[in-house]
């Protein structure tokens, strides 16, 4: 994914603080700082989080032009917490940059322009967390995860028709919005799916009408920090929905876990579920 954005400058040192950087002029509604520049600034302050890996790349558009998830494996519990900490409070400087304000949705956190009216625009979205799954490959401490979706520079319309894909709730009358979580808190992790705004991407399409594609599915209870991943191929598909031989269950999402571990599951078993609800996946 690549940016041509300003860069926010932030000195990294202990108590975040902004540096005087002068902004470019910017085209619409196109944020003059960066969050995803910022992220890669967080990324390399020091060795332990370089040493990570880019994780989810999204093989079809838009997700492969806006979207990036990374992960790395943290030396500490309470290393881990200060840097979701320390992100979180970059996330929500880098929106005040921008004059935007945190919007916090059902798919997770968005920094959006005039927001809760019908002239509302988003930025960008980010989210971190951390999980103690995979303990034995990560000894010191628990792996951490960001995400950032941000416009790369292409058009106002085209970026607010990929957003909206990626999970992006435009503003109406009947859209659920969280209370500001706690000072400590500034992002949230989504509680619904992107797909679940109805829309459909490049991916959708390709696994409607593919029969055969190997795709998975991710699911994870409500209430629960612990979820699966299902595997199988596409038998057929009618009214928007997909009919999956499932054959093979693995512990977490696949598309960050950073390894597979494959759980008990029938010999094999049917799962109908929206196109969108799926994604390609090797087998």
């Amino acid at each position: 994914m690549q940016k041509h954005f300003s860069r926010a400058c932030f000195a990294f040192t202990g108590i975040v603080l902004l540096s005087g950087c002068s902004s470019l002029s910017s085209l619409g509604f196109s944020s003059d700082y960066s969050m995803y520049d910022t992220a890669q600034d967080f990324i390399d302050e020091n060795e332990v989080r370089a040493n990570g890996a880019v994780v989810d790349k999204g093989q079809y558009y838009p997700k492969s032009a806006f979207s990036y998830t990374y992960r790395y494996c943290s030396n500490s519990p309470e290393q881990a917490a200060e840097d979701i900490a320390q992100f979180q409070n970059l996330a929500r400087q880098v929106c005040d940059l921008n004059e935007g304000q945190l919007n916090h949705q059902e798919t997770g956190t968005w920094c959006v322009v005039n927001t809760n009216t019908a002239e509302e625009f988003p930025f960008f979205s980010a989210s971190i967390s951390s999980t103690d799954q995979w303990a034995d490959l990560c000894l010191d401490g628990p792996f951490v995860t960001l995400k950032v979706i941000e416009n790369d520079g292409a058009p106002d319309d085209e970026w607010l028709n990929s957003a909206i894909v990626l999970g992006y709730q435009p503003y109406t009358a009947e859209r659920k919005l969280f209370d500001s979580p706690a000072e400590a808190t500034v992002l949230i992790e989504p509680t619904k799916a992107p797909a679940a705004n109805g829309a459909w991407t490049e991916e959708s399409e390709h696994i409607y009408t593919s029969v055969g594609e190997n795709v998975c599915l991710y699911e994870r209870p409500r209430n629960s920090t612990l979820g699966y991943t299902y595997r199988g191929t596409v038998r057929n598909a009618t009214d928007g929905k997909v009919r999956v031989l499932v054959t093979e269950k693995y512990k977490g999402d696949i598309r960050t876990a950073p390894t597979l571990e494959r759980l008990d599951w029938h010999e094999e078993a049917y799962i109908t579920a929206s196109a969108k609800a799926w994604f390609v996946c090797s087998s």
